[in-house]
């Protein structure tokens, strides 16, 4: 697979992550496609070309990435498809986590292989490019050919490949927004809430002082796993201090801690770190 040429349509933040990490693999040909300042981002961090016509693009390439929203995955593979951008020999690619491979039928239909590979993982800094991808994990689903090539380069990139079906990718996509989305808006809502108001100031005062807390979670959940690295006033059965949380808490930050305290309820009675009266009665508390 070394030094096959390489297509990305859709130079956004992943595209340009992307073809940052490809680059030591393969010979990325540019880019196609995208708003101005997607393609000025693209150019200005990778040094490489933004050609006029996509479909010429994919045509020149082995391998085709199209590093689009998912709700564009198929109607840009139509479009490409239409204007004879693919062909046999080819591995086409998308990167969108809740999709099928079948998403890239058109592409299918003229022979290429398709695969759907999403790297889990955040591309708010696309420049990060080989490192975003190092060590994480990503899911493949499609083609057996394609499957084949995806793990090729899952290792190349430094990734572990998971292979999925493609009816688990919804399911598995709402984790990882959970695990990444989730967990910012979460930060969010502690950081208001320490800071005592949304003034930006003083809530990136606080997110700065929580970060290292949840560094530590993160941390506990590396070297320990669930149910273990599990602490705070709900694993010790600390009622006073979570009905003194509750009266203070208001709106989308009460609601929110009353949902995942009684996930920390179930996790636990898991670790066995408390008894059943105690749990039962912050069960309550949590339910009110």
């Amino acid at each position: 697979m070394a030094g096959k040429a390489v297509a990305i349509v859709g130079p956004g933040r992943v595209g340009t992550a992307m073809a940052l990490a490809l680059r030591d693999q393969m010979s990325v040909l540019g880019a196609a496609g995208g708003s101005q300042a997607a393609q000025d981002l693209f150019r200005r961090r990778t040094g490489l070309t933004i050609h006029p016509s996509a479909p010429k693009l994919c045509q020149a390439a082995d391998w085709v990435f199209l590093t689009v929203p998912d709700r564009a995955v198929r109607p840009l593979a139509a479009e490409l498809g239409a204007a004879g951008a693919f062909r046999a020999g080819q591995v086409v690619v998308h990167t969108a986590g809740a999709l099928p491979s079948e998403a890239l039928a058109a592409a299918r239909a003229h022979g290429a292989d398709i695969l759907a590979l999403h790297p889990m993982q955040s591309f708010a800094d696309p420049e990060l490019g080989p490192r975003l991808f190092d060590g994480i994990t990503c899911s493949l689903e499609g083609t057996p050919a394609a499957r084949s090539a995806g793990e090729w380069l899952a290792h190349a990139l430094g990734m572990r490949p998971w292979q999925v079906a493609a009816e688990d990718k919804p399911r598995l996509h709402a984790a990882c927004s959970l695990a990444s989305n989730a967990l910012v808006a979460l930060l969010s809502v502690a950081a208001s809430t320490a800071a005592g108001s949304d003034d930006r100031a003083r809530r990136e005062e606080a997110l700065q002082a929580l970060l290292p807390l949840s560094r530590g979670s993160v941390e506990n959940l590396l070297r320990l796993g669930l149910p273990q690295a599990l602490t705070g006033p709900v694993e010790r059965g600390d009622l006073g201090t979570v009905e003194a949380h509750l009266d203070l808490l208001q709106g989308p930050a009460e609601e929110i801690y009353r949902t995942l305290g009684l996930v920390a309820v179930a996790l636990a009675r898991e670790k066995g770190s408390l008894p059943p009266p105690e749990a039962d009665h912050l069960s309550a508390m949590l339910r009110r």
